[in-house]
């Protein structure tokens, strides 16, 4: 299967189509999914280093792909087929970030339960095809190998990006390899509530980046912060992380969300097989003027909203994008806070509630202080573990009328967040000791 399946290729004439685009998949609370997403670093034990792509993880993803998995490849410049890039399965998918990351995208689940069940499969699977190939996957936010080390995988899209973003953050090049992230991603019933939980998300966010703190590595230094992502972000692409201020307001409509999108630049647009380099372009521009003889379709829209990285993310879902990549335990954590608090109409409303006398400003300060200060960092006369502790009851709370057989899985999180400690904090002294020992004593696969 070619990396480049039909998009839609509408053409776009109005903004209203923009926003039914957006709005086209809004559902009823019954019919509300869950996907969890998780990245992760891979290990090659008898090198001491992150894991090449040929002979490595190619040799991988054609071990899922005789397991029934569907490969997608990157089309080469003469039109055939080129390495796997992917793979997918029953709504799934494993895909490939910069610097040899393997992300699971999990398929949209009706329970956190199934999600637990997916994420335990698919680390099972990982680990028994990987382990007699001599690799190990870690759960770390961040990883010691330089990112100029940090072997390049073969997706023309990172092409692009590695070409721009330097230009526009210096710590680009980590964010591309040398992070890792788990994130959920929610549904909503209409556009009031779309915007609702996009509010809440951003209010949420700087807390979960020192709740699940676990970035403490950067460039094989140890940094004396703990969330080095939350650094990077901030020195990345202004442009299409900052997100502006109205955002917090409730009258914010989806319209200006829609708008900050198509003001921020593109990298790329896909046409017969093949990405194009529109780096720079404003997408706004690109509706009115075009590109290189080609107009502004649907699908293009798609794409570039998967480009936008702010820490609350709209499609036709929203994405909640704060937290490093830490065990299974707090990966499935991850998705309980977030469901215990916005499926839960009492929790949800609980919630904005508590932070509505939060300004942008005190918000953006805090943000600037977690990776140095951690759950000591305070946001409106209160340290953020005072604000966790509450917002961790609020979700158990929410899950005991959602789902409450899974509000077990919020317990390693309230435990820890009881102690003030995070990921980063259990896992700094393995360093000491070498990388190996670091990526064994974080290995999730």
């Amino acid at each position: 299967m070619s990396a480049f399946t039909p998009t839609n290729m509408t053409l776009i004439e109005s903004l209203d189509q923009l926003k039914e685009f957006m709005l086209a998949r809004c559902k009823e609370p019954e019919q509300w999914r869950i996907g969890t997403e998780h990245e992760k670093f891979g290990f090659h034990l008898a090198r001491q280093g992150r894991p090449c792509f040929t002979g490595e993880i190619e040799e991988i993803f054609l071990a899922f792909e005789k397991e029934s998995w569907l490969a997608v490849r990157e089309l080469n410049p003469d039109g055939s087929a080129g390495a796997i890039i992917s793979l997918q399965k029953d709504g799934a998918s494993i895909t490939l970030e910069p610097g040899g990351q393997l992300e699971l995208s999990g398929a949209p689940l009706a329970t956190l339960s199934e999600m637990s069940r997916e994420l335990d499969q698919h680390l099972a699977d990982l680990k028994r095809i990987s382990e007699p190939m001599g690799m190990i996957w870690s759960g770390l936010g961040s990883d010691p190998t330089p990112h100029s080390q940090t072997p390049k995988m073969p997706k023309a899209r990172y092409g692009v990006m590695r070409d721009y973003l330097p230009k526009r953050g210096d710590l680009a090049l980590q964010m591309m390899h040398s992070t890792c992230t788990a994130q959920t991603n929610l549904d909503y019933r209409s556009e009031a509530d779309a915007m609702r939980k996009l509010r809440l998300g951003l209010y949420l966010q700087p807390l979960v980046m020192a709740m699940f703190a676990n970035s403490f590595l950067l460039d094989q230094k140890l940094r004396s912060g703990n969330c080095a992502r939350s650094q990077i972000w901030l020195n990345t692409d202004s442009d299409r992380y900052l997100y502006p201020a109205e955002w917090l307001s409730e009258n914010t409509s989806i319209m200006n969300y829609i708008e900050w999108a198509i003001s921020t630049p593109m990298f790329f647009i896909a046409r017969d097989g093949q990405y194009l380099n529109c780096a720079g372009l404003p997408f706004k521009q690109f509706m009115q003027e075009g590109f290189q003889g080609h107009q502004a379709t649907m699908g293009d829209f798609e794409l570039h909203l998967s480009t936008l990285f702010p820490d609350t993310r709209l499609k036709q879902h929203f994405e909640v994008r704060g937290a490093d990549m830490s065990s299974p335990e707090y990966v499935k954590a991850l998705s309980a806070f977030h469901v215990g608090l916005m499926y839960d109409e009492t929790a949800l409303e609980s919630a904005l509630a508590y932070f509505a006398p939060i300004q942008a400003s005190d918000l953006w300060l805090a943000r600037a202080q977690l990776d140095q200060e951690g759950l000591k960092t305070h946001l409106g006369g209160q340290s953020f573990q005072t604000h966790c502790e509450f917002l961790l009851d609020l979700a158990s709370s929410g899950l005991s009328r959602w789902e409450p057989q899974s509000q077990d899985l919020l317990t390693p999180l309230i435990q820890n967040i009881e102690k003030g400690l995070c990921p980063a904090d259990l896992n700094r002294s393995l360093w000491s000791k070498g990388y190996e020992n670091l990526m064994r004593g974080t290995q999730v696969a």
